[in-house]
């Protein structure tokens, strides 16, 4: 299995996740862990207003065969960080893998002034769909810029639901939108090939359709009506009904030494599967369960997170609710 980086912790806001792109670009080592999939609202995440994604991700059509989701889901994103298109821009530095679609390289540009790469494969897009007015090798793209840090270019792989290669680009002394569009290109193009796809390792999650797995019975106990049907990105799938909702996320990099994923949680059986359990008691109470599906190499693996949520006057187990459904999908996950 490769190695995979350890993520930051979870922040709450789009400034955070811009903050830690721009940082990466310094020396602090802590600052150069990539944010981890969906740990941080996205900078350029559609506006909450917006009508929800509904469906799985494999439901729509790519632009290409090439991006099928099964494909992308197989894209090593590290390897989509070409060091001969990257040495065009300036002096890579060691790419750092960030989950099982992310990768990010801190390196310096020609004057050796901070630049910050990150590509994203599958990430979700909504309003970026409407807006893609440029066009990068051939397939519709949208540039957002966030003013004197950073530039998201996006190229659209798939539009219901919308899916897009996402190259991020923290840079304070130019257009980063420049290099952006090069690195984009570079990105198809190595996409397109063979030598950036990966093999599953026997147990992995990552070719799994987390929208795909649970059963329909599951899904109605866990929200007690018929929920709509959220995927973000390649791994991560919500079903929320009226009061109560459930979300499943598969994640790959690090899992810390004891399992101790947090200082709060609670060891708990779920039928000879070892799993850790923590509660929240905030205005939207939540209950988050999870277990190491696979270990790979030091402290490299893949984790499964189930996470029972509903707002506070909504009564109702949420430890037993995301119980429930792990002990449902158990069956159905790979074994190693």
């Amino acid at each position: 299995m490769p190695r995979l980086a350890r993520p930051v912790p979870a922040v709450a806001a789009a400034l955070s996740a811009l903050a830690l792109l721009v940082a990466g670009c310094g020396s602090n080592a802590l600052a150069k862990q990539p944010p981890f999939p969906r740990s941080t609202i996205q900078a350029n995440a559609a506006d909450p207003s917006e009508k929800p994604i509904t469906g799985s991700p494999t439901t729509g059509d790519p632009v290409d065969p090439a991006f099928a989701v099964d494909k992308l889901r197989l894209l090593d994103p590290c390897k989509l960080l070409d060091d001969d298109a990257l040495k065009e821009l300036g002096k890579p530095d060691d790419a750092v893998p960030g989950g099982f679609s992310r990768c990010s390289n801190f390196m310096k540009d020609k004057d050796g002034k901070d630049l910050s790469i990150t590509v994203e494969v599958g990430q979700t897009v909504t309003s970026e769909i409407k807006k893609a007015d440029k066009k990068i090798a051939g397939y519709r793209s949208y540039e957002q810029v966030l003013e004197g840090s950073a530039c998201f270019v996006s190229v659209i792989t798939q539009d219901e639901p919308g899916l897009a290669f996402t190259v991020q680009i923290g840079y304070k002394d130019g257009d980063g939108c420049v290099p952006g569009r090069k690195v984009a290109e570079s990105v198809v193009a190595l996409a397109k090939g063979k030598n950036a796809s990966r093999t599953a390792a026997k147990g992995s999650v990552i070719t799994v359709d987390p929208c795909a797995l649970p059963s329909d019975a599951a899904v109605l106990e866990a929200t007690d009506k018929s929920p709509r049907v959220y995927p973000y990105g390649l791994h991560n799938c919500s079903w929320v009904g009226d009061d109560a909702e459930m979300t499943l996320d598969f994640r790959g990099g690090f899992v810390p030494k004891d399992d101790k994923f947090d200082s709060k949680q609670t060891e708990i059986d779920l039928g000879g599967v070892k799993a850790y359990q923590v509660q929240t008691t905030t205005s939207f109470p939540s209950c988050t369960i999870k277990w190491v599906q696979l270990r790979g190499e030091d402290n490299d693996g893949e984790v499964v997170e189930v996470k029972s949520a509903g707002p506070k006057k909504a009564e109702f187990d949420r430890c037993a609710k995301a119980q429930s459904f792990a002990k449902a999908l158990l069956p159905k996950l790979p074994r190693a």
